[in-house]
């Protein structure tokens, strides 16, 4: 029995690459850096390079680049879980437009054939 609740499937990019800044208030800002594992049109995993800095319900702004064209995208969502020390999944807050999600999901499947 398939157990996926997902509501849209998820792609596995190669090697895109992630920057995130983790907004904390009054004023910290943290930035990390890491790769995507897997992405939908509601939200994404990410291996970063060093230890998670964030925690569960933390706002966190996602910029990565268009595997292809190099479009660059900018992202806000918000950590659901920390799968170990460097890895998290992050829920979209701010819906990306259809076609910049589009775009990118098309790319990240063409870029792997």
């Amino acid at each position: 029995m398939d157990s996926e609740k997902r509501l849209h499937p998820r792609v596995k990019p190669e090697n895109l690459p992630v920057h995130i800044t983790i907004d904390r208030p009054p004023d910290e800002e943290l930035a990390m850096s890491g790769t995507v594992i897997d992405l939908s049109y509601s939200g994404i995993k990410i291996k970063l390079n060093t230890p998670l800095k964030a925690k569960i319900n933390d706002q966190i702004t996602i910029n990565l680049k268009l595997p292809k064209s190099g479009i660059p995208i900018r992202i806000h969502g918000v950590v659901i879980h920390c799968l170990s020390q460097s890895e998290c999944g992050i829920h979209f807050i701010d819906q990306p437009q259809k076609k910049t999600m589009d775009d990118l999901m098309f790319e990240c499947v063409m870029r792997r054939h």
